[in-house]
């Protein structure tokens, strides 16, 4: 028995409201198969289902990360002493990597002390004191930026010494990560994270340690400059009051500018926000520390580029471009944090807003829904205004370039998105102008349908809208926005039964060709469509084929014998037909793929 579309569609939402992983959603598609279901109506919704289950599982995961930085930051800033300092730091490492050994290693001159670790297996290993060029230590301490080894033993790329290898090898470290501990511009340690077997570290770990570095490498400037704070009270009150306000801004959600203007409240020198991309000497600098992965502060020459970055994603950057005095360069370097904490939070609440639109987009795209108060709502839900009359838009290609291009269009008002079977789908009002603002030559290609205000209308308009981007990426167009009617002739790839009718008009003009080519094995039909391109000139023909024109002329000979001398005379009927033979078999081998 076939199971009813509207139910399998709901099924489908229940399963996504409880955050499924992919063996759920495989096990749903399985049992909703069994019952009877259409195969090929199963499969793309549990695509869907499980882009949805993705998209939703990376969500909290970064929402998990964000609230372990921020208790991390809590933490340190309650603790008062140095040496409890640390070991919370490397406390807290430990377990927000899950890795087998943290340490923190403080430079002191040209030597390098491991004043702390968790995870030990020998006591020696704190107070060992190394040079300062050595091992990952070195390339960290150098470069002043992480750094990372799946097997330190046998790195030919680390500079090895006795006591250093003999310290790793003591403590069974294989897989190795650094990240420096930088105050002011200045590497002052390392903050290292070792597994006891071999292991690759990605991006994520990188970009978590390094936030918590960030933290520490403040916090335990914090610590140390007692002696120095007490020396400068002014300072210090400018700090005290930096951290609290920034702090009650970041628990209150204040946004970007209200945290920059808090920060330029606390001094007269003026400080900006940047982002990417930026221009001149400040773009320069941010494409530096794209490259490099730097949290560190970066010279203008004048002024002073302060790097506000999370997870290894640059977001911005707090500037001041004339001189920058010590207790600024302090300011920024506390602010960043607590900015990029923001921005984080703020990206994951967009991301769930989207997210919830893309569901309930996806919803609208899929099934019915009877109640007409309910199908209102759904409109709502994703955006929608529905009262108004819209027009469904499909992109081809990459839907991350296509969201990218759409979000840079600016349309305003209401509109929804979501990425329904690898495309980007938009509905947007049919008053947006938006086929006046789809760049021809650079927006992705796409089909455009309208549609008035009931649901029934936006999934027929989103079939049609589909078949007409299909059928301009099988036509060779790249870019460009277009509807059914816009194909003219080539609107009979729309449908089976005219892509059908043109397989057999092709044969019955040209099967004899066809026939030859398969017998002697002479690319007859590329000839002739060639040919045809280029304006009938052998020569011309000769050189896009490769091949010498004495060939060419054998083959136009061929073609005289088998279509008769006249075929030449109907070389605009014979050149329209091939390409649209060419569109409808690569069209349809787009869909059996």
């Amino acid at each position: 028995m076939r199971v009813d579309d509207a139910s399998t569609a709901l099924g489908w939402l229940d399963l996504l409201l409880e955050q499924p992983d992919l063996p759920q959603v495989e096990a749903h598609r399985d049992a909703l198969l069994a019952t009877g279901a259409d195969h090929a109506q199963v499969d793309a919704e549990a695509r869907a289902a499980a882009e949805l289950a993705v998209l939703a599982r990376d969500r909290g995961r970064r929402v998990a990360e964000l609230a372990a930085l921020n208790d991390i930051a809590g933490r340190l800033a309650a603790v008062p002493h140095p040496d409890d300092l640390l070991v919370e730091v490397v406390r807290q490492a430990r377990r927000l990597l899950g890795v087998d050994l943290t340490y923190v290693a403080l430079l002191d001159e040209q030597e390098i002390t491991i004043h702390v670790a968790d995870g030990a297996r020998s006591p020696s290993l704190v107070g060992t004191r190394l040079p300062r060029w050595v091992g990952l230590v070195g390339q960290v301490v150098e470069s002043g930026a992480p750094r990372w080894t799946s097997d330190y033993g046998s790195d030919a790329t680390l500079v090895h010494e006795e006591r250093a290898d003999a310290t790793v090898d003591e403590e069974s470290v294989r897989g190795l990560l650094g990240v420096p501990l930088t105050v002011r511009g200045r590497v002052v340690g390392v903050l290292l994270a070792a597994k006891r077997e071999e292991r690759r570290f990605a991006r994520q770990e990188i970009g978590l340690l390094g936030d918590l570095a960030a933290h520490a490498a403040v916090a335990i400037d914090n610590a140390r400059a007692a002696d120095e704070v007490r020396r400068a009270k002014d300072t210090l009150e400018v700090t005290l009051r930096l951290d609290a306000d920034l702090t009650a801004a970041v628990l209150a959600g204040g946004d970007t500018a209200t945290l920059v203007g808090r920060v330029q409240a606390l001094t007269a020198v003026q400080i900006r926000w940047v982002e990417q991309p930026a221009d001149g000497a400040v773009g320069a600098a941010l494409a530096r520390v794209v490259a490099t992965g730097t949290t560190s502060a970066v010279d203008l020459a004048p002024g002073v580029l302060q790097p506000v970055t999370a997870a290894g994603q640059v977001l911005g950057a707090l500037v001041v471009d004339g001189p920058v005095p010590a207790d600024v360069a302090l300011l920024l370097e506390r602010a960043a944090p607590l900015i990029a904490l923001t921005l984080v939070g703020a990206r994951a609440e967009a991301r769930a807003v989207q997210l919830g639109r893309d569901i309930a987009t996806i919803d609208l795209l899929s099934r019915a829904e009877p109640d007409p108060a309910a199908d209102r709502q759904r409109w709502r839900g994703a955006g929608l205004d529905p009262q108004q009359p819209h027009v469904v838009v499909v992109a081809a290609g990459d839907p991350d370039v296509a969201r990218r291009f759409v979000t840079g269009l600016r349309l305003g008002g209401r509109w929804a998105s979501a990425v329904h079977r690898d495309r980007l789908v938009l509905v947007v009002p049919r008053d947006s102008r938006i086929e006046a603002v789809w760049d021809s030559h650079t927006g992705p290609v796409a089909g455009i349908a309208a549609v008035g205000t009931d649901t029934a209308g936006i999934r027929s308009a989103h079939v049609e809208a589909t078949r007409t981007a299909d059928a301009l990426t099988a036509l060779g167009r790249d870019a460009g926005l277009a509807r059914a009617a816009d194909l003219g002739v080539f609107a009979v790839l729309l449908s089976r039964t005219g892509r059908d009718e043109l397989e057999e008009q092709t044969r019955r003009e040209l099967g004899v060709v066809f026939d030859e080519e398969a017998v002697r094995g002479v690319p007859l039909v590329e000839t002739l469509t060639v040919f045809l391109d280029q304006g009938q000139r052998p020569s011309a023909t000769a050189a896009a084929l490769r091949v010498h024109v004495n060939t060419v002329y054998q083959r136009l000979g061929s073609l005289d014998r088998l279509l008769g001398d006249g075929w030449r005379g109907r070389a605009l009927e014979l050149q329209v037909l091939l390409r649209l033979w060419r569109a409808a078999r690569e069209l349809d081998a787009r869909r059996r793929g």
